[in-house]
């Protein structure tokens, strides 16, 4: 009975999920976007509910935005699976307006682009020549003009040394094909200060609280 009792709510989500896809049109709009693919993605979004409480949760409540937001996922054509870091579908805790007036809490889901995943669809459209972004060891960033982008960075040599650093802030540069160029440098306070300027509610996940 334990193995019954084990199974059961993945088997409920992926019956519920099966049955959401087919009577909305949404299963033929992932065939068109993925093709030969879109089982497997279809399977990779039930296996991502059933590994997280707080999406269980959107999918009972607001199951429509799970699918569009791996709608736009697949659009992208990126994966979703949370380790891979392409794309993310974050449960949020949202506050929502009731016909009657006031409001009512209800968990839904946003898709969110990841850093990969910006890089990846960057590399896609094939002008760029270099794109990258690295940390800053306290004590190798010896200038940096904002409004020219000008930059001078002295980086530790001995990797042991550095990793023993603490991170400063980080670089990012890119190149296009056509020869433009562009850098910016923000410290760790920046980033900690736009992080809590813009994210969507306290509720952060995998991929966003450790990295």
């Amino acid at each position: 009975s334990n193995a019954v009792t084990r199974h059961q709510p993945k088997a409920t989500i992926t019956t519920m999920m099966n049955s959401l896809l087919d009577s909305e049109g949404y299963r033929r709009r992932f065939d068109e976007l993925l093709g030969k693919r879109a089982p497997q993605f279809i399977s990779s979004i039930v296996s991502l509910v059933n590994a997280d409480k707080n999406l269980q949760l959107a999918f009972q409540q607001a199951p429509v935005t799970i699918i569009q937001s791996a709608l736009q996922a697949a659009t992208y054509d990126l994966p979703i699976d949370p380790a891979l870091g392409y794309a993310y579908i974050v449960p949020f805790n949202n506050s929502v307006k009731l016909e009657g007036g006031g409001y009512q809490k209800r968990m839904e889901a946003s898709f969110i682009l990841g850093w990969k995943g910006m890089n990846q669809l960057a590399i896609r459209t094939g002008v760029y020549r270099n794109i990258n972004v690295v940390d800053v060891r306290q004590g190798e960033l010896k200038s940096y003009n904002r409004l020219t982008e000008e930059i001078e960075i002295e980086w530790v040599e001995d990797e042991k040394a550095r990793d023993d650093l603490p991170i400063a802030g980080w670089v990012g540069y890119y190149r296009l094909i056509n020869g433009m160029e562009k850098t910016i440098y923000m410290s760790r306070e920046q980033i900690v200060a736009h992080e809590n300027n813009n994210r969507k509610g306290k509720n952060r996940g995998k991929g966003w609280k450790n990295n």
